[in-house]
């Protein structure tokens, strides 16, 4: 499509309205999920002509967030086998706010805290233990695509703020700075209204539609990493929807916590949490170690793992249990 084509801001206000009284199609397993996408996909283009996808090739090595995932204790089988600290198998994947069943995604965070919080959600967990597994990427040369949707409703205290608005900066410069400023405001509206289905999409339909296109796409250019506001931390925070083949490719476990929840607050992201334990991952196998006050290297890790949640002069406490 030429960028003469793209709609101004008027015609998108006319079809977001549309889309706003429209009643979306859900997703019900057993469907023909490419036909369900298909669907969508016509729902969107024969108002907009496109669905616009902002794209960032990286190098590995550019990549410069954390990948957290959690999970309580006592849901493993064997907690000592990688795959059961990374996405589930297909035969039990269930609906998720960026898959549909049967299609799994790596569910991470950008913080530890985070990924603890979306497993949290708003269930009794005090007392529960939990780990939350950190990891790296390999092969810092190769490339990854990378794409966000953060043209939402942020928490004002949420650091990709930044990332959002240099998005809508630098909107226009795939396509050589040549939009009109109606254009480029139109583009903008879309985004914000599609991100948006990753705070408000209640079933998982929408949102599961828009990642999927684009994890699963059947092209060079499908997205590896797919960044999203997270809903569990009241936006505050960000979470990641990663596809399995670059996670099975890629993606290296470093090490886990082991650490019980005394206390959330979700509304002023006040918590309190005991770590008991750490594995770090030698030559394919966890060695797991209880916390010591003369252990330099966990102080090291935690350091690096949880240093959004540390003051310069922050000092260690251990309780014998």
């Amino acid at each position: 499509m030429e960028h003469s084509e793209f709609p101004n801001l008027s015609n998108v206000r006319k079809a977001i309205k549309k889309f706003e009284q429209l009643k979306w199609p859900d997703y019900d397993e057993g469907k023909e999920l490419e036909n369900f996408i298909e669907e969508f996909d016509k729902i969107i283009t024969s108002e907009l002509g496109i669905i616009f996808n902002y794209l960032m090739p990286l190098k590995h090595k550019e990549f410069a967030l954390g990948i957290f995932r959690a999970r309580e204790v006592n849901s493993f089988n064997n907690i000592n086998l990688f795959t059961e600290h990374s996405y589930p198998p297909p035969s039990i994947t269930k609906f998720g706010r960026c898959n549909f069943p049967k299609h799994p995604v790596f569910y991470g965070s950008n913080n530890a805290i985070t990924a603890l919080i979306e497993v949290i959600r708003n269930t009794n967990v005090i007392g529960k233990r939990f780990c939350i597994s950190s990891w790296k990427i390999n092969n810092p040369e190769e490339n990854l695509i990378f794409e966000n949707f953060l043209q939402a409703d942020l928490h004002p205290g949420n650091n990709f703020n930044i990332l959002a608005k240099a998005q809508i900066n630098k909107i226009g410069e795939p396509f050589k700075n040549k939009l009109s400023k109606s254009k480029k405001e139109g583009m903008v509206e879309v985004m914000k209204f599609l991100d948006t289905q990753f705070l408000n999409d209640s079933n998982y339909s929408f949102s599961a539609a828009l990642a999927h296109r684009q994890i699963y796409a059947r092209h060079n250019y499908n997205t590896d990493i797919l960044l999203y506001p997270s809903v569990q931390s009241d936006r505050q925070g960000v979470n990641l929807a990663i596809n399995p083949n670059f996670v099975d490719n890629h993606l290296q476990l470093k090490r886990c916590y082991i650490v019980e929840v005394n206390s959330y607050d979700i509304k002023t992201g006040r918590f309190s949490i005991t770590f008991f334990k750490y594995g770090d991952v030698i030559k394919n196998q966890f060695f797991w170690k209880k916390l010591d006050p003369e252990d330099a290297i966990y102080q090291k890790y935690f350091r690096e793992d949880f240093k959004e949640y540390m003051d310069k002069d922050y000092k260690f406490e251990f309780e014998k249990h």
